[in-house]
């Protein structure tokens, strides 16, 4: 299901599967998809690839680690792995683990899905990878680069009765449900969000949130 404004969009679980679908967003984002994916047990992890787009990954729980090119790093709750179009990455955790990821439009050469080193030639490298530790990611990056799109990228646990207070967006923003639900206003639309759907704000648009029984979710904003 999609429920589509000038401002806003709203894609239901059911219609957000195709990880590498290039027609679930609209015109004005630059990401192609944000989808949740659940739990999977430990051990589980993906081989070097790279992408015609960039590629991110917020890990909402457990424990690992993850490799950009030949640089590895850490991987705990609330960790995100910004690996941009050009960098060989992959991923191992050690615990089971659950977490959402994102997919910027395609460019180049427009190929969907892993392209490896030994098939499809080595990369043109754009600008380095970004992982920001889990305990030190609480809100807007310091410093992102040139080529980032998003200034915020992480995984909030909200309370039973908590709320986002209704306001005019000033940049797009990106709610994904993991767990529970949320209650989104948007333009006065008012609609429930449920794990594995995302609402897409478009900047301009008046959005309030409220978490009646609380709620995960991952968050990006541009």
């Amino acid at each position: 299901m999609f429920i589509k404004n000038d401002n806003y969009w709203i894609i239901s679980k059911s219609s957000n599967t195709n990880y590498w679908s290039q027609g679930v967003s609209p015109d004005w984002t630059i990401i192609g998809t944000f989808i949740y994916h659940p739990v999977e047990p430990m051990g589980r992890g993906v081989e070097p690839h790279y992408h015609d787009a960039d590629e991110i990954w917020m890990f909402a729980s457990g424990r690992g680690e993850a490799w950009i090119d030949e640089d590895r790093f850490d991987v705990m709750p609330n960790t995100v792995v910004y690996t941009p179009m050009g960098s060989v990455h992959r991923f191992q955790m050690f615990t089971d683990f659950d977490n959402a990821s994102v997919v910027t439009k395609l460019e180049r050469q427009y190929r969907e899905g892993h392209l490896y080193v030994e098939n499809d030639g080595f990369p043109e490298p754009t600008v380095p990878g970004i992982v920001l530790n889990g305990v030190e990611n609480t809100g807007p990056i310091v410093n992102r680069g040139k080529r980032c799109p998003f200034k915020e990228m992480r995984t909030i646990e909200f309370a039973a009765g908590d709320e986002i207070i209704k306001t005019r967006l000033l940049a797009n923003e990106y709610w994904l449900v993991e767990t529970g639900f949320a209650c989104i206003e948007v333009d006065g639309f008012e609609a429930e969000i449920w794990s594995g759907d995302v609402a897409m704000l478009k900047a301009g648009a008046v959005r309030q949130i409220g978490f009646p029984n609380g709620a995960r979710v991952a968050l990006v904003r541009e």
